[in-house]
């Protein structure tokens, strides 16, 4: 037990007296030279809303009720705000603008409650204390007058102008996009800040992405050190490199991307042996180039992750490795690790092997056209007969693996993604649902199997490692699911739910107008899969073991695996501190898991800015569409093409009575219920850039 757990273990004890910090010292013996550090505990423990000082300032432990009323603050654009509780139990409290005593948008905060929750209003409160204030940079508009400047927020939730010293402007000039970081928060006046960044102008191209990424704190820039050190990174492979690696190279390979990919990380050969099939997966051996510690590898966990905003990407590597010397180009020879796996008629992996290895990629395929064969039999598509042979015999093994894997429980949801179409400005002139063909899936179910088999060699092996892992959906969230499967007609027996099961309802709805709305609201009943040292299995995939492994270019947590891949390949596992490697990926896992989050939710408001510049240009146009979602406020609709927007009926001339437990709303005027899964006829009516969101009326 370290001296932060013997503390709170300390504090916690029913016969505790509330100490100072001195008197604690003391108590425990600890000298003088670990004062400093001593302080730092009670200051982690004090942002962690274990404990709190008295007036007097006296060390107490904080009650459940104590603990719920510390949180962060939502504003409002409007001036008020939100308390949100730690306590996830804990609803929304309401907290005027004056009661806010100068709290911001996601400020850490302890409030008192003025006044409880009635059935038509939230409970109000009061700010009593401010903890932490929000380090976030804001973004925002700049504009200059003769000796200040003052900033815009873009995030209205942060409702105040900040105010920005002539000395602190950096050049910006009026209508500038700026990244601001406040310094000063003065009682009765204005934040100060200081511009830390000049995105661009404010209707220069990029720069709403731009500023979106900056809202993420997601790095742009690699620090000088990394531009350094990718001087010296090679263009070809070296003799040298090759050394003690299985040459592959005479293995007919290929690679199955996007047609807009650079950066390949895998790729696949196969070969049949009797009834079962050989399969290699060759990635990307990025830790060749990437060492532990070295200015990339720093840069590259931080990010976690790559972020792919249509024509704006942020590699997690530089190009000179992600698009160069890693990524596997047809015709030139790539340093990889492989996965050779023989697989039955059944779908299982019946033997495996991991190589150090060389390929030379014979072909660079692209989905669209691998589609066209596949689906299509569209011979014409290619002349190599070696290339179709190979197609096919790939087609054969993917099917197999799929039934394998669908038998098992395996849940395959259908939720059609965005696919935003720019033209060469990077204007958006197409929105359309993605379209997944079996060359997707089969790619899709090679990576599958290999990270599976790249997990389960180390679950048996008992040592550290990075898991993929996926838990069992909340059963809050289960019963609110089997309510809406109740609204279609489909009655669910059982407590809990398995992987089956979900699979079973998928298959029920197949075909049917309510298909996507269920495929949608399942995975919103789902958890988000994460990083763990601790492996719990993968509730979705329906696997005791999984990880990635497929991915180094792009994501780190694959560049982790292959380090551990490699120590086990050259018999090193024994010579590693297991302990401390256990702590490391430990904090890993949680780090890459919060990257994770914040490329995607960056992703996701890049592409809901795109939709709303494309429906921007249907103003007035009228389409027709599915109910999604009904809320206390209104009704969201999507349409065909993945936009959703909304429908305000709470500013309605109409009545509406909502019925959260029939998830439907009434028009007493009309005399028309709407339920979710209904199709509707709508109008685009505005759309709105800084909130990312689209106004629609409903006929």
């Amino acid at each position: 037990m370290n001296i932060k757990e013997l503390l709170l273990e300390i504090i916690k004890d029913k016969d505790y007296t509330p100490l100072t910090v001195k008197e604690f010292m003391a108590k425990m013996d600890i000298e003088k030279s670990m004062e400093k550090e001593f302080k730092n505990i009670i200051d982690t423990l004090l942002k962690e809303n274990e404990i709190r000082l008295t007036s007097k300032n006296k060390i107490v432990a904080l009650t459940k009720k104590e603990k719920s009323l510390v949180g962060k603050i939502e504003g409002n654009s409007r001036g008020f705000g939100f308390f949100v509780s730690s306590d996830e139990d804990m609803e929304n409290v309401f907290i005027t603008h004056e009661k806010l005593h100068g709290a911001m948008n996601n400020d850490t905060v302890r409030i008192k409650i003025l006044e409880e929750k009635k059935e038509d209003r939230k409970a109000e409160g009061e700010v009593v204390e401010i903890l932490e204030r929000s380090d976030d940079p804001i973004v925002g508009t700049f504009y200059k007058s003769k000796n200040f400047g003052f900033v815009e927020a873009d995030d209205r939730r942060f409702f105040d102008d900040i105010h920005v010293n002539k000395e602190c402007i950096n050049n910006a000039n009026t209508n500038d996009k700026v990244v601001v970081k406040v310094y000063s928060y003065p009682k009765n006046k204005s934040p100060e800040g200081e511009i830390i960044e000049v995105l661009g102008r404010k209707d220069e191209r990029k720069v709403d992405i731009f500023s979106i990424v900056s809202e993420y704190r997601i790095p742009r820039d690699f620090s000088k050190e990394t531009h350094r050190d990718v001087l010296e990174i090679e263009k070809e492979v070296s003799t040298k490199d090759k050394y003690n690696r299985k040459d592959f190279t005479k293995l007919f390979t290929v690679t199955i991307d996007g047609i807009d990919s650079k950066d390949f990380d895998d790729a696949i050969s196969i070969e049949k042996d009797n009834e079962d099939y050989i399969l290699y997966v060759h990635i990307a051996d990025v830790s060749h180039y990437v060492k532990e510690n070295t200015p990339i590898d720093k840069d590259a966990y931080e990010r976690g992750n790559s972020t792919y905003l249509y024509d704006v990407v942020i590699p997690m590597l530089p190009k000179e490795l992600s698009n160069g010397i890693c990524s596997l180009n047809p015709g030139v020879d790539r340093l990889s690790v492989t996965v050779k796996m023989k697989i039955n008629k059944n779908g299982n992996v019946i033997e495996n092997e991991f190589y150090r290895s060389v390929i030379n990629s014979n072909y660079r395929l692209v989905y669209r056209d691998v589609n066209k064969y596949l689906d299509e039999n569209d011979e014409s598509v290619y002349e190599d007969k070696t290339l179709k042979d190979n197609l096919d015999l790939f087609n054969e093994l993917y099917k197999i693996l799929r039934k394998m894997r669908t038998k098992r429980g395996s849940i395959d949801f259908n939720n059609p993604e965005s696919e935003v179409i720019l033209d060469n400005d990077g204007d958006v002139i197409d929105i359309k649902k993605a379209h997944r063909g079996s060359g997707n899936r089969l790619i899709e179910e090679f990576m599958l199997v290999a990270n599976e088999t790249v997990a389960t060699t180390f679950s048996y092996l008992d040592f550290p490692f990075i898991y993929r892992i996926h838990e069992k959906p909340d059963k809050s969230k289960l019963d609110d699911f089997k309510n809406v499967l109740n609204l279609f007609g489909y009655n669910i027996k059982g407590n809990e739910l398995y992987p089956k099961d979900f699979q079973n309802i998928l298959k029920e709805v197949e075909g049917k107008k309510e298909e996507p709305l269920i495929n949608t609201i399942m995975l919103r009943t789902m958890q988000k899969a994460k990083y763990s040292a601790d492996n719990v299995g993968h509730f979705g995939l329906s696997t005791k073991f999984y990880t990635h492994f497929t991915s180094p270019i792009r994501r780190y947590p694959d560049l982790i695996v292959h380090r551990l891949l490699k120590l086990f390949m050259d018999n090193r596992l024994t010579k590693v501190n297991q302990r401390s490697l256990e702590k490391k990926i430990e904090v890993a896992s949680e780090h890459l898991s919060t990257t994770e989050r914040r490329s995607e939710s960056c992703e996701r408001d890049v592409e809901d800015l795109q939709k709303c510049k494309f429906m921007k240009k249907h103003i007035g146009d009228k389409f027709v569409g599915i109910i999604s979602s009904i809320t206390s406020f209104g009704i969201f609709v999507e349409l065909d093409n993945t936009v959703e927007g909304l429908f305000m009926y709470k500013f309605s001339e109409d009545n509406f009575n909502f019925d959260e437990f029939k998830y439907s709303v009434f028009n007493t005027d009309k005399e028309i219920e709407y339920h979710i899964g209904m199709e509707v006829s709508i109008e685009v009516i505005g759309v709105d850039f800084e909130k990312r969101k689209i106004d629609f009326m409903m006929e």
